[in-house]
This record gives structure tokens, sequence and C-alpha cells, in this order.
């Protein structure tokens, strides 16, 4: 969350759980994040970052207000 604390659920820690809150679709090449990580999600922007096994860092910042979820990729 943009205060510095952290989204979704189980949120004493920025980690999610796999498959709970997020999942890969290889078919697709995407993140597919659940339902379940928005119904714990407090409206305002959150900035998303995946880490990979070979290093890389992908950052997505999402903005929630209500039902209402917008995102967009990072670029630094």
């Amino acid at each position: 969350m943009k205060d510095g604390s952290f989204a979704g659920p189980q949120n004493w820690t920025s980690y999610k759980e796999y498959a709970y809150t997020f999942r890969p679709d290889f078919m697709k090449d995407r993140i597919v994040i659940t339902e379940k990580f928005f119904n714990e999600t407090k409206d305002g922007e959150v900035t998303l970052k995946f880490h990979f096994w070979g290093g890389d860092i992908v950052s997505y910042k999402i903005s929630k207000s209500g039902a209402q979820v917008t995102g967009k990729a990072v670029t630094e």
C-alpha cells in the first residue's frame, strides 16, 4: 500500500501465498492475481513485486477503488 503496509491476505508479510493470491498462467505468459487477493486489499494504490528464481523482479502497480481495479507495468 502507499502507506507502507502490506496488501491482501496475510497482511503481516509482504510475501503472498502461491496459488491462493496469485498463480502463473504459462499458456498465456501472464500472472493471474486471484479474487482472494483483491477481497482483502484496501482501496488505493499497491505496487506488486514478483521475484523469480532466475533473479528477475517484475513490478506492477494496481489501483483499487471498490470493485474497480486497474493496473500497469512499472518500468524503471
